[in-house]
């Protein structure tokens, strides 16, 4: 029997719904923080990385030694990628109006090395599949899409995630494809025109506008996030339906 093919509709109208209530209010504002702290903390540790009569301006910086903006720079990074496992279990598993305990400690750093490891490893093959051509990167892109998920919700490690998520996006490459043009393109459009428009009113390297900029990417990416998070459960129960046989246990309605 063949895989059946994702509902793009559905996979965007529920994962918006995943997203608007109570817990997805709560992972926006927490990556809203995040990203503007981020973003004030690359500012400042790149500035004293460059040559010391540079006159330009990166907009909000924190005067600091670099050895704390450093280390703080990388608990920031742990920290957003902390948000994304919880954000990753939260939407998957469908809570709306609170946290499972266990959703913020089970497996944490664990999670976390697989994640930062998997993604090293995702984003070198990405370039070398785009220094062969454009299509062999984006098939990369595509059919790796949920490596993420699979060790957030199932705590895989980062090679079994990337099997598991070739074998969940065989097939529907191209809907896949066109979800994520369908949802990237309006909302990089949309935080492009906020970006100019915060740069008219505060000027290019203001701490408004980059503020604005922080206030605003990350949050989008928790979006996302919901919408994927809809269509890993698509996925997951058609490849379900469709391999009754298999010993393969259903993860798209996980047991926490």
């Amino acid at each position: 029997m063949t895989q059946q093919s994702l509902d793009i509709r559905s996979a965007l109208t529920n994962g918006l719904g995943r997203v608007s209530n109570r817990n997805g209010g709560i992972l926006i504002m927490a990556a809203a923080v995040l990203g503007t702290l981020w973003q004030v903390l690359f500012n400042s540790v790149f500035v004293q990385m460059l040559p010391p009569d540079y006159s330009g301006s990166l907009g909000l910086t924190i005067d600091l030694p670099f050895g704390i903006l450093a280390g703080s720079s990388l608990i920031v990074f742990v920290l957003l990628s902390y948000l994304t496992i919880v954000a990753t279990r939260t939407f998957v598993a469908g809570k709306t109006t609170q946290l499972p305990t266990e959703f913020l400690q089970r497996q944490i750093p664990w999670v976390i090395a697989n994640l930062i490891v998997g993604g090293i490893v995702f984003t070198l093959l990405l370039f070398i599949g785009s220094l062969l051509f454009v299509i062999p990167g984006l098939v990369a892109y595509l059919s790796l899409l949920f490596m993420t998920f699979f060790i957030a919700v199932d705590d895989d490690n980062f090679i079994s995630a990337m099997t598991s998520s070739w074998h969940l996006t065989r097939g529907n490459w191209i809907r896949l494809f066109i979800l994520l043009a369908i949802i990237i393109v309006p909302t990089a459009v949309g935080s492009a025109l906020v970006s100019t428009a915060s740069v008219m009113a505060f000027g290019a390297n203001s701490a408004a506008s980059q503020i604005a900029t922080g206030l605003i990417s990350l949050p989008v990416s928790i979006l996302i996030l919901g919408v994927l998070a809809e269509t890993f459960v698509q996925l997951q129960e058609r490849h379900h339906e469709t391999s009754p046989g298999s010993a393969t246990t259903d993860r798209s309605t996980p047991e926490y």
